[in-house]
């Protein structure tokens, strides 16, 4: 098996943990804190987990190292690697100075928290805030085994880290911990993990750092624009539609971002799912830049694995949608009572318009290899701050159900501008992506959607068994209609 199937199959295992922990874990810690405190301890998290998603330096070293190592280039490699930690730690620190000035301000901004609630936020503000300056360096370096196309041992290490980070929570939550000392296991549990892909990569790989070699100032310039954007893209997207519990927070207070939280967790999950695959090809992208590949040629690889990334996200999202009511009832409705539905339509209002970004998410890696960020930065940051401020009234005034539907919105107009402006303007063809990413589905997926009704009506909602019957009759239609020339159009 090469790395990158093994890298493929490591990264669903644990994508399997990070997706089923949390379910499993979930209706636990609501019953152990409360919906006030899960709500505060999820608000820490999800600026946590956002943190290691957006692989700011990761993705730096991954780009300029799998250049260097093309070329054979192991003394430019180690003199970049001594550059990217001296600009990586210095932007942790600018990171640690601004947290440090926003800290006085929580109580004003989160005027619906509780005194308690903001003393045990502001030490999970502090924990999180601090876990990220460190971040800022170190993750720069794991980059080095994603270049060479080493999938393998970091995926070991990422599943050894999410076993270790469940029965860690569990042990915790049994022995009466709070949220202060799960945060800080989360946070212990993700630099080890750290840790342990650099020792790989300097030991394992004999990858080297030079911090004497001297700047070459062209590098730099393209190395700092090339972070500077990917930087700011990275701070948008955690102010776009997958942060409105913070909105929700502000304007309806901890037990409404508990609501919120529970919905977004299950359009995290959805998230993770569908971007499994895309950070493997990284690599092979920017030899495909590199060689001069025409804008044809790109669009048809987006689409090939658009269509692979169809396969797995459909059924799920259908399954969501008809089900995932039930599944939220039974999931933390001993909590929530009726609000757990506003949970689900939190989730499927994410969900849905997400899957057409989704689809498409080798657009970001050719948007990285050539250099093409600050367009999509700017894209990006006009819709971020229309959610902001729009979400802002929409939640103070009309509630949950309004921010989840305005939320949909805003992740379809970002999709809609970044074909028309962005993409387009690579060069690329977004009619004929969706033309073949979609070939046939037309045809098909309301056969999907009808069976998923029919099953619905035939097996009536009741405990985890039904959901059960549900979800394995959808699954076997699901594989019916894999086998059939419909499919194949």
């Amino acid at each position: 098996m090469n790395e990158i199937r093994a890298g493929a199959v490591l990264n669903y295992v644990n994508l399997g943990l990070r997706i089923g922990v949390p379910l499993v874990l979930t209706p636990y810690m609501l019953s152990v804190l409360g919906p006030a405190e899960y709500g505060l301890y999820m608000l820490a998290s999800t600026l946590l987990v956002r943190l290691y998603l957006s692989d700011l330096g990761r993705t730096t070293s991954t780009k300029y190292l799998s250049a260097y190592h093309a070329a054979g280039d192991s003394e430019g490699a180690a003199r970049f690697l001594g550059m990217l930690t001296v600009l990586y730690s210095a932007a942790g620190a600018v990171l640690l100075a601004t947290g440090l000035a926003v800290y006085p301000f929580l109580g004003a901004i989160f005027p619906e928290f509780t005194a308690v609630e903001l003393s045990t936020y502001r030490v999970l503000y502090l924990m999180t805030l601090v876990n990220a300056a460190l971040m800022f360096p170190a993750r720069s370096l794991t980059g080095i085994a994603d270049s060479r196309q080493r999938f393998a041992v970091p995926g070991l290490i990422a599943i050894g880290a999410s076993v270790l980070n469940a029965l860690g929570t569990w042990a915790l939550l049994a022995w009466g911990w709070r949220s202060v000392g799960l945060v800080a296991f989360n946070i212990a549990t993700g630099l080890l993990a750290l840790v342990l892909n650099m020792l790989y990569c300097f030991v394992g790989l004999r990858a080297r750092i030079c911090l004497r070699g001297g700047w070459d100032r062209t590098l730099c310039r393209g190395l700092f624009a090339f972070s500077w954007w990917l930087l700011l893209n990275q701070l948008i997207n955690m102010l776009n539609a997958g942060t409105g519990n913070y909105l929700v927070a502000i304007t309806r207070g901890a037990d409404a971002a508990a609501v919120y939280t529970c919905g977004l967790q299950i359009y995290a999950n959805y998230f993770l799912l569908g971007g499994c695959l895309a950070q493997l090809f990284l690599p092979r992208v920017v030899g495909l830049v590199q060689r001069g590949a025409s804008g044809a040629v790109q669009t048809e690889a987006m689409a090939r694995l658009g269509r692979v990334q169809l396969l797995i996200l459909l059924p799920v999202a259908v399954a969501l949608i008809f089900y995932g009511q039930q599944f939220f009832t039974l999931w933390v409705g001993h909590r929530l009572g009726e609000q757990a539905r506003l949970s689900w339509l939190v989730a499927v209002a994410l969900v849905v318009p997400q899957t057409f970004s989704l689809v498409q998410a080798l657009g970001w890696q050719i948007s990285q290899a050539r250099d093409a960020l600050r367009q999509r930065v700017a894209i990006t940051a006009f819709n971020s701050l229309l959610f902001i401020v729009v979400s802002y009234f929409v939640c103070q005034w009309w509630g949950i159900a309004a921010q989840a539907v305005w939320a949909a919105c805003s992740i379809t107009l970002q999709i809609f501008m970044l074909n028309l402006i962005h993409y387009r303007g690579l060069g690329l063809s977004p009619a004929r992506f969706y033309a073949r990413t979609f070939a046939g589905w037309y045809l098909w997926a309301p056969v999907l959607a009808l069976a998923a009704a029919v099953i619905g009506q035939l097996i009536p909602a009741a405990g985890w068994g039904s959901l059960a019957a549900r979800l394995g009759g959808l699954a076997a239609v699901y594989l019916v209609l894999l086998r059939t020339p419909m499919f194949r159009r």
